[in-house]
């Protein structure tokens, strides 16, 4: 059985990265996801297949520091040190449902990668 604690680590590593993604701070969305992680998903018909980094910087360029991050769990699945979360957010005026693959190493839970769709009735 998976621990309340467990659970709470998972949901505070969701609410820093969905914040951080509005805001485009990418001190905090480095420290949640790995160095080598990946964004992957189709944006306006084409596949997009991001590093950390390139990730990063799009968050920055539409980042609002005013603005109040929308996420909510729909589903969670915790098996040891893995975790898959599927996420629904809003950004940068889109709601994306977004899976995170996460790995928890060296004491902390992170993303290894993030995999979205943006919900139809928002592309």
């Amino acid at each position: 059985m998976t621990s309340p604690e467990t659970v709470a680590a998972i949901t505070e590593v969701v609410s820093t990265y969905a914040t951080a993604m509005v805001a485009g701070d990418r001190v905090e969305l480095e420290r949640v996801f790995f160095e080598n992680a990946s964004e992957v998903g189709h944006y306006e018909g084409e596949l997009l297949w991001n590093t950390r980094d390139v990730f990063i910087r799009m968050c920055e360029e539409e980042g609002d520091t005013s603005a109040t991050a929308w996420w909510s769990i729909r589903n969670l699945s915790i098996h040891g040190d893995i975790a898959v979360v599927h996420v629904e957010d809003d950004w940068a005026g889109m709601r994306f449902d977004t899976i995170l693959t996460m790995l928890f190493h060296q004491g902390a839970w992170r993303v290894v990668s993030k995999v979205y769709r943006i919900q139809p009735e928002w592309s």
